[in-house]
């Protein structure tokens, strides 16, 4: 190992995103290990990940006394001194314990860069959906304002210059378009069938309800339409429960498929077969006006086309394979989504539009390209 190799730790906190062999087990901790290959750089930097443990199903009283006055992480035996950078990702709620973590470090290795990312910012309507998380968001604003002391660099998806009070480094999302395959190019609609796909763990901020009402509404004057139109949920989350209410009230149930979670060649054959992905079409609901989720990166990697609400950060104007539905709660007009779709399809070859949009997610959202902001502040020793 040379002399003037960076050395660092990613620290993540709870182990929900990994398994006993930190692989990762959900979308954000595919993130998080394409991160982390980021960060190692043959004979410049080394980087290798640390879950810090949770506090597991321990009742909602000791998590909070916990949280405001103990230190559990007090025991873990790291070696701070040998490290150059310590990249963090954003602990929820911040607390006590993390704030005294920071402090160990700092003292051990005034030296150390620590880098701190928030995925979202702002985040504090995310925490408005009941009583007990509303309560972490009050124990969060008590301890972030000590950030600043320890932090560095706030690692921010926002335009944000500083973030609690401190230098951000800006990013956008960034995936490892390696690993995932490009959309088969063998099933050119030739049956007058268009179909989307919703890919998440699926939200509030999701808005998918606003698509299901827009079908409502194609299919009440269906006899005069060309297409069928189909949508396929692949995915958990709590708002399914009301995506299944609003499908079945509507009988859509010929047009609304839901696939659950899928991986591997299971979800690629889904993908396989669909012309459109839909990104979040409600970022609004939580104050997000500018978009770097990971499911547009996917679906780019993927070469398809894709419907946003939110403006996307990292496609310029006009960019031929978006299309940008109304910022607001409205039910999603389902004739333009089939104009949209003309106007792509009819144009160009399958094999076309998956190679253009494949290649502009290479250029432009491969995590080798997303994270060399901070690969550059972690090499300038200024």
């Amino acid at each position: 190992m040379s002399n003037n190799m960076k050395k660092g730790l990613y620290i993540v906190f709870g182990s929900n995103d990994f398994d006993e062999k930190l692989q990762p087990t959900t979308g954000v901790g595919k993130k998080i290990v394409n991160q982390v290959s980021s960060l190692n750089i043959e004979n410049v930097m080394s980087c290798k990940l640390v879950v810090f443990p949770s506090l597991g199903r321990k009742n909602y009283l000791y998590k909070l006394i916990s949280y405001l006055f103990l230190d559990p992480f007090d025991d873990i035996n790291i070696d701070y001194k040998q490290y150059d950078f310590i990249y963090i990702r954003r602990f929820n709620p911040t607390s006590n314990s993390l704030i005294k973590t920071l402090k160990r470090i700092k003292e051990n290795n005034p030296n150390c860069k620590i880098i701190y990312e928030t995925p979202t910012y702002p985040y504090d309507m995310e925490h408005y959906n009941n009583i007990k998380q509303y309560v972490l968001l009050l124990i969060d604003k008590i301890f972030r304002k000590k950030l600043s002391t320890y932090v560095d660099r706030v690692v921010t998806l926002s335009d944000d210059d500083k973030i609690f009070n401190i230098p951000t480094i800006k990013i956008i999302n960034g995936i490892n378009c390696k690993d995932i395959s490009i959309a088969s190019t063998k099933t050119k609609n030739e049956d007058n069938i268009i179909n989307l796909i919703a890919v998440g763990f699926f939200s509030f901020w999701h808005g998918y309800e606003r698509l299901i009402a827009g079908l409502n509404e194609y299919y009440k004057y269906y006899k005069t339409k060309k297409y069928i139109i189909n949508l396929h949920f692949v995915g958990d989350g709590p708002e399914l429960i009301k995506y299944r209410k609003l499908v079945k009230d509507y009988n859509l149930e010929n047009y609304v498929f839901f696939h659950g979670i899928l991986k591997g060649k299971d979800l690629d054959n889904i993908y396989n077969i669909c012309d459109i992905g839909v990104c979040s079409l409600a970022c609004h609901r939580k104050n997000i006006f500018l978009s770097s989720e990971l499911k547009s990166r996917e679906y780019l990697a993927k070469g398809l086309p894709i419907i946003s609400s939110t403006k996307i950060d990292v496609l310029p104007e006009n960019f031929k394979y978006c299309y940008y539905v109304p910022e607001d709660d409205s039910p999603i007009d389902i004739d333009k989504i089939v104009k949209y779709y003309e106007d792509i399809y009819e144009n160009e070859s399958l094999e076309e539009i998956r190679k253009n949009i494949r290649e502009f997610a290479e250029k432009n959202i491969d995590i080798s390209v997303t994270m060399k902001p901070v690969i550059e502040f972690i090499l300038n020793d200024n």
